[in-house]
């Protein structure tokens, strides 16, 4: 515009100085020559003004021209360069169904059906399938010192991961080139809607899939981290999973280390999924570090969490640090505390992948408490309500459930030891019978003021359903029982064998005749060390937990009462039996 006003402005003044020149009296008097000069003047800067409009359409039909000719050109460039650099980053072939560059009024990429095939491999999922790729970008800021690409936008991403061969490098392999030097470029956003990332097994087991609704990237590049947030389904147990967080600045000799850190909420998730459990799970935490060794910190909250073969909804809450393998899904836990009713469970472990051809993962935990309660622990575990027993308990237990698709608790087995200290019946009946039984083990049966306080230990394994017993103690001032047998978690079936152990002699246990009589059989029912043992009963607890039959075990060779042959004792003596049963 300067130049277009200073060019005609000269230019009049030349024309106008020509005239005065030729006809310098009659210019000055004449008014219509004044007249004339202005009119010349006007129809030339007019001239000029269309000339430079004219030129100025004709560069620009010519730019457009030019791009429209180059287009082809532009687009098998931008075509070539991206295939060579996908198949030489994900070592895969790569193919397009189409492929568009647009400039006007901004460039516009859109990559239409991208197939990539790991190392051309056509007997497994492509590695990457994208529907359309869409890129936007303005000329200022692409071709600026440091480029940026607007926006990119993947519609229909679903990334197949092939099975890692032991030793072989991952898919997204490392590089010694510098690739914030090659491709110094900023991905403003990045976004992808409705993907799906399959992570492909190499033994039969099916795949493990994971439903990303939403992922949004912001201002990537290789030299500094992204923030993203993303939105996906976690499958087992099943529920929603939000994520705040930076991923990078990318590590290119090894992907695996590229750093990441979040902010996660996991919600609605239905612990049904997993079959024996039940509940609606929440939980919030982080995650940090690389990509193969993600330290995660949190807590977790049931409100209604049951086990199936109680049905006893309780709220569960934990909090847990653990270590996941981003690159295998293994996870080691540091350390769990859990929480319900008056409970508390520390508990470390992992869970792993050990066995290739099986559905699931092993979970492995040890567990161990000083601060729990047997109801609480009963009221989790049976159906009985309320249950049975209360009391101070202290456990501690391996628990090893082994991948599969059956029932949790079909599938668990526990390796442990407890004890219950100050332990009551909640029944009364029960109670009554034992402070009869602690008044009779002590020679005091007409003591009706004495009430006992139990004291129960065991050790134990359970495995198919099934609780085994090597031992379980139960004792009370003056009385003892000492078992071994088998409990049906499901059934409720109860088949123990074991001694009755009275501190007083038999005929002591009651009064009267009956005391007189009884001291002729003292010697058959004596321990080891004569009159200091007391009394020693062979016994047996069978039926359910529900109507449990108690009784003497006279038969049950293996039984045997001390030192003594069993088979000197008379099975049908009924004296001993029924003060036994009393």
């Amino acid at each position: 515009m300067f130049v277009r006003k200073v060019f005609a402005r000269s230019l009049g003044d030349g024309l106008s100085g020509a005239i005065l020149k030729s006809h310098p009296s009659q210019a000055v008097c004449d008014p219509s020559n004044l007249t004339a000069m202005r009119m010349n003047y006007s129809a030339v800067r007019k001239w000029i003004v269309a000339s430079i409009v004219i030129v100025g359409l004709l560069l620009a039909v010519g730019a457009i021209v030019g791009f429209y000719a180059l287009a082809p050109k532009l687009h098998g460039i931008a075509r070539t360069r991206t295939e060579d650099y996908l198949q030489a980053r994900f070592k895969s072939s790569v193919e397009f169904a189409d492929f568009h560059v647009s400039i006007y009024p901004r460039i516009h990429l859109v990559i239409d059906g991208l197939i990539m095939r790991h190392e051309g491999r056509t007997d497994i999922p492509p590695l990457i399938q994208i529907s359309t790729i869409t890129i936007d970008a303005n000329f200022a800021s692409l071709f600026a010192a440091r480029p940026v690409i607007s926006h990119v936008t993947l519609a229909g991403l679903r990334i197949d991961t092939p099975p890692h061969q032991p030793g072989g490098k991952p898919v997204i392999h490392g590089t010694q080139v510098d690739l914030s030097s090659k491709f110094p470029v900023t991905i403003a956003t990045i976004t992808a809607d409705d993907a799906r990332l399959v992570i492909l097994r190499r033994d039969t087991k099916p795949p493990h899939e994971f439903e990303i609704h939403r992922l949004e990237m912001d201002n990537f590049d290789f030299n500094n981290p992204a923030s993203f947030h993303a939105l996906l389904t976690n499958p087992v147990p099943r529920g929603e999973i939000h994520c705040d967080g930076r991923f990078g600045p990318w590590q290119a000799d090894d992907p695996s280390q590229t750093p990441v850190s979040a902010n996660y909420t996991f919600n609605d998730a239905d612990m049904g999924t997993l079959k024996g459990l039940k509940g609606i799970l929440s939980s919030t935490g982080n995650f940090s570090g690389p990509l193969d060794y993600l330290n995660v910190e949190g807590k977790t909250d049931i409100p209604d969490f049951a086990l199936r073969t109680s049905d006893h909804p309780m709220a569960l809450h934990t909090d847990f640090s653990a270590v996941v393998d981003g690159t295998n899904g293994n996870t080691y836990l540091n350390i769990v505390t859990a929480k319900f009713l008056h409970t508390t469970l520390v508990t470390k472990g992992e869970v792993v992948d050990e066995y290739p051809n099986v559905k699931g993962r092993t979970i492995v935990m040890n567990t161990f408490s000083q601060s729990a309660r047997i109801e609480d622990l009963l009221f989790l575990a049976v159906k009985s309500n309320p249950p049975v027993m209360t009391g101070k308990a202290s456990l501690q237990a391996k628990i090893l459930i082994p991948e599969g698709d059956e029932d949790l608790i079909e599938r668990m087995k526990i390796d442990g030891q407890f004890g219950v200290d100050e332990a009551q019946f909640a029944s009364e009946s029960v109670q009554g019978k034992i402070n009869a039984l602690s008044r009779r083990g002590q020679g005091r049966p007409k003591d009706t003021d004495l009430t006992a306080v139990s004291e129960l230990q065991g050790a134990f394994k359970m495995g198919g359903g099934a609780i085994n017993f090597s031992r379980l103690s139960f004792s009370v001032p003056g009385a003892g029982i000492d078992l071994a047998g088998s409990y049906g978690v499901d059934s409720g079936a109860l088949d123990f064998r074991g001694k009755l152990l009275l501190q007083a002699k038999l005929s002591q246990t009651v009064t009267g005749v009956k005391s007189f009589f009884l001291k002729a059989v003292d010697p058959f029912f004596q321990g080891k060390n004569g009159k200091k043992a007391g009394t020693v009963l062979p016994i047996k607890i069978t039926g359910t937990k529900d109507r449990p039959a108690f009784g003497l075990d006279f038969r049950d060779k293996a039984n045997k009462v001390g030192d003594k042959d069993q088979a000197n004792t008379r099975p049908d003596d009924k004296g001993s039996a029924r003060s036994a049963r009393e």
